[in-house]
């Protein structure tokens, strides 16, 4: 059997697109939440939040568009965990 590259294995569209520039993409879309939120213009979560309902419908009429956004909504998710585990905030993501 032929077995994928990791990214592959978990989001399966990741074959059919370049696997570092999704990663590179999510990590910008990571800072700009971020910059977003020390301007109190929006939080991390809320913007995972949007970008994840985006990725539903995307997936709908493009199976690997919404794979990409839902991995990208991860990122974003995961960066707000990391931030709320730090602030001291751990209860609120269990």
């Amino acid at each position: 059997m032929n077995e994928g590259t990791p990214d592959e294995d978990v989001f399966p569209g990741a074959k059919l697109s370049d696997p570092a520039m999704v990663r590179a993409m999510g990590g910008a879309l990571a800072v700009l939440a971020g910059l977003l939120e020390g301007k109190g213009v929006s939080t991390v979560e809320e913007t995972s939040n949007v970008l994840g309902i985006y990725a539903v419908i995307t997936g709908e009429t493009a199976p690997d568009e919404g794979l990409i956004l839902a991995c990208w909504a991860g990122m974003l998710r995961d960066a707000a965990q990391e931030k709320a585990e730090k602030d001291g905030e751990p209860g609120k993501w269990d």
